[in-house]
C-alpha cells in the first residue's frame, strides 16, 4: 500500500470508540500504532478493487485482537467473510452473494500459494465485503418484508419550499411524511429578542394540509455560519441564559404544529465555534432539553450527533474550536450525558457519504443501540456524481470531508446513489429501534454534493424514483 493509506490506519475499542493515531511505519510495510484499549479492532483507509476507496475493518470474527500482531488484509478477509455467514444463517443467499463468497475464498487460496499474493489478497478483501453486505441487505430485506414498517417515518429536510403549486412541494409529498424545519438563529433570531418565523409559518401552512409531520432542527448548533453574529460575543454565562430563551420560545411558539426537535445537534467536540470546553457543551445540551419539556412535556427531544465513526478522534481534529486533551466521540458525548442524567428521548445519528461498508455500519448501529433509546437517522447523503474534492482517486487530503468521504461500489453515480439508498434504508428499517430516516438535501445545492432527490430545475433523481418503489414493495 501507499504509505498515504498506510498513515490512515488506527485502532478502536469494540464500540468503534478511536485510540488517537499514534504510529510508526517501518521500512518493511509494518505499521506500529498505540493501543489502549482490549480486545480492539484495526481500521484502515485503502484503495479496493472493484469497490473503491474505503475504511477497513479487521475485528477477529466479532471478538477483537488481544495479541501484538495483526496481518490486516488477511484478518479484514477473514473477519468479513465470518458476517457474511452470519448474516446469510436464516436466507437463501442470492446468486451474486454466494458468488463473491467463491471469489473470495478462491482469490485467498490463490494467495496463499504465492500467486500474485498482495494483488490477490486486496481481490479476495473486495468480494469478502461484497459478501457480507449481500448476506446483511438479503437478511434484512427478509426482516422487513415479514414486519411491516408502518411507524417508520421517512422524511427530509424542507428548505426550499416556496408554493404548493411548485414541483418541489408535488415530489415531496409523494415520498416522505416527515420534514425538517430551519431553525438557525441567523434566520429566526437574527436580532437579540427579535423572531423572525416568516418561512416556517409559510412552510407550515403546506406540512399540515399535507398530514406530513414536522420537526424543527436544531434549538442549539455551534456552527459559526448558522449562529448570529450578536450570539458570538457574548460570554458563556450569557449564552447558556440566551440559548434556553431561544429555546423556550421557539418550543412554546409551536407547542401544537412542531412537536418533534433537535434539541443539540453535534456537541461533541466537533462544531464548537464558542470553543466551549466538554463540560460545558454537556451543561448546554441538559438546558436545552430541559427548556424543551418545560415548553412543551409532550414534544420529543433528540439529541443530534455527526460522523459517528469518530475518526476525527483518531487524527485529533475538529471543525473548528479549542482542541481538549482528548476528543469526545459521538458515543462516549451520549453515553455521558446518561452518566449526567440529562433526560433525551431519541439518538439522532447523521451518516453522511459515510466511507464504509454496510456490514460496519450495522455493526456500529448495534453500539448505539445498546443506549437503550429510540434512533433516528436525521441527516444523510450520498452523492449521485463526482464531487471532484474527495478521496475516490486516492487522495488522502485529513480534512473531515477527505477522511469522512469514499467511493462505494466502484464509484458514485445516480445508479449507486439509488443503490446505497435502497440498501442502507432496508438494512435500517428492518431494526425496530430506528423510527425515522431522514436525507439531506432535497434539491440541490446539497451538503453531500450531487446529493439531492432533485436537480436545481426540481427534476428527479434516480434516488426519486427508487424510493417511491421501495416503499411500495414494503407497503410503507
Amino acid at each position: 500500500m501507499e504509505e498515504e493509506q498506510l498513515k490512515s490506519i488506527y485502532a478502536t475499542d469494540m464500540e468503534f470508540e478511536p485510540d488517537e493515531r499514534r504510529q510508526r511505519i517501518l521500512e518493511d510495510g509494518v505499521v506500529e500504532l498505540a493501543v489502549s484499549k482490549l480486545p480492539y479492532m484495526i481500521h484502515a483507509k485503502i484503495n479496493l478493487p472493484l469497490y473503491g476507496n474505503i475504511w477497513v475493518m479487521a475485528h477477529n470474527e466479532g471478538k477483537g485482537y488481544t495479541e501484538d500482531f495483526v496481518d490486516f488484509v488477511t484478518e479484514a478477509i477473514r473477519s468479513y467473510l465470518y458476517d457474511a455467514h452470519r448474516y446469510g444463517k436464516e436466507v437463501d443467499l442470492s446468486v451474486e452473494t454466494r458468488a463473491h463468497i467463491l471469489a473470495a475464498e478462491e482469490y485467498m487460496h490463490l494467495a496463499n500459494r504465492g500467486k500474485d499474493t498482495p494483488e490477490n489478497r486486496l481481490y479476495a478483501l473486495s468480494h469478502a465485503i461484497y459478501a457480507a453486505e449481500g448476506a446483511l441487505y438479503e437478511s434484512s430485506a427478509k426482516k422487513l418484508s415479514a414486519n411491516k414498517r408502518k411507524d417508520l417515518k421517512l422524511g427530509c429536510n424542507f428548505f426550499g419550499y416556496t408554493s404548493p403549486n411548485r414541483r418541489y412541494a408535488k415530489f415531496f409529498k409523494e415520498i416522505f411524511d416527515f420534514a425538517t424545519l430551519p431553525f438557525y438563529t441567523y434566520k429566526t433570531v437574527p436580532e437579540k429578542g427579535k423572531y423572525n418565523y416568516d418561512y416556517i409559518d409559510h412552510a407550515l401552512g403546506f406540512l399540515k394540509e399535507n398530514n406530513i409531520t414536522a420537526k424543527g432542527h436544531p434549538l442549539w448548533f455551534g456552527h459559526s455560519e448558522v449562529n448570529a453574529d450578536w450570539l458570538k460575543k457574548l460570554s458563556y454565562e450569557e449564552l447558556k441564559e440566551q440559548a434556553r430563551d431561544i429555546a423556550l420560545h421557539h418550543v412554546s411558539s409551536y407547542a401544537d404544529s412542531v412537536t418533534v426537535w433537535d434539541a443539540m445537534n453535534e456537541a461533541h467536540d466537533w462544531a464548537n465555534c464558542f470553543e466551549l470546553n466538554q463540560e460545558q457543551l454537556i451543561e448546554l445540551t441538559r438546558i436545552c432539553c430541559d427548556a424543551l419539556k418545560e415548553a412543551n412535556p409532550h414534544a420529543v427531544s433528540i439529541v443530534n450527533v455527526c460522523l459517528p465513526f469518530a475518526e476525527y478522534v483518531a487524527g485529533r481534529y475538529n471543525c473548528y474550536g479549542s482542541l481538549p486533551e482528548h476528543l469526545r466521540s459521538p458515543l462516549a458525548y451520549l453515553k455521558k450525558l446518561l452518566e449526567e442524567g440529562i433526560e433525551f428521548d431519541v439518538v439522532g445519528i447523521q451518516l453522511y457519504f459515510p466511507a464504509r461498508d454496510m456490514v460496519a455500519v450495522d455493526r456500529l448501529l448495534d453500539a448505539f443501540k445498546a443506549l437503550g433509546k429510540p434512533i433516528h437517522i436525521t441527516e444523510m447523503g450520498v452523492n449521485g456524481g463526482l464531487r471532484g474534492q474527495g478521496v475516490g482517486n486516492g487522495r488522502n487530503n485529513w480534512s473531515q470531508l477527505d477522511m469522512s468521504e469514499g467511493t462505494w461500489h466502484g464509484g458514485w453515480n445516480e445508479r449507486t446513489q439509488a443503490e446505497w439508498m435502497e440498501t442502507f434504508y432496508t438494512i435500517a428499517a428492518a431494526r425496530t429501534e430506528i423510527q425515522a430516516l431522514t436525507w439531506w438535501d432535497f434539491k440541490e445545492p446539497s451538503f453531500s454534493g450531487n446529493g439531492a432527490f432533485l436537480y436545481e430545475d426540481d427534476n428527479p433523481r434516480e434516488i426519486f424514483f427508487r424510493l417511491k418503489a421501495w416503499k411500495e414493495k414494503y407497503s410503507l
